[in-house]
């Protein structure tokens, strides 16, 4: 059986900390060297712990960047494709609406256009679960509406 090699070094401990360590010793039936190695390699091993935790945390960071990517690009273009349509449909509105009005009513269609892009707008811009508060609202949602 080899024999590990050792070294000695000289390590200064206050008086608290020696009575804390000969006691422990003693009621773990050791002596204090050996306690004192036995916390020196616990500390080392959750050194060495440490920094394998933070490779692999960066190593599932990135596969989770490289699995997720495609497909929060694929919702960006949904939602452009969305955002296209839904503008060719307000033009679209617009459109038919100068078409089937006389002239002196294309003012309030102006106006009722105007308005409607500031609903939208607000619209867009409530959370989630303000969305929901705001369309089970039907009073509110029809004193909007009395704004066009």
């Amino acid at each position: 059986m080899k024999r590990k090699t050792t070294q000695r070094r000289s390590v200064a401990f206050s008086v608290d900390q020696l009575q804390q360590i000969e006691k422990l010793a003693n009621k773990k039936k050791t002596t204090a060297s050996n306690l004192i190695r036995t916390y020196v390699d616990k500390g080392l091993e959750i050194d060495g712990y440490t920094q394998d935790i933070d490779f692999i945390a960066g190593i599932v960071r990135q596969e989770v960047k490289n699995q997720l990517t495609p497909q929060v690009e694929r919702i960006v273009k949904i939602m452009m494709k969305s955002g296209k349509i839904n503008a060719a449909l307000y033009y679209l509105t617009l459109k038919l609406y100068v078409q089937m009005v006389s002239e002196e009513r294309l003012i309030s269609l102006k106006e009722m256009a105007t308005e409607t892009r500031k609903l939208g707008v607000k619209y867009m811009q409530y959370k989630d679960h303000e969305i929901n508060q705001y369309l089970e609202d039907d009073d509110l949602v029809f004193k909007d509406l009395e704004k066009i």
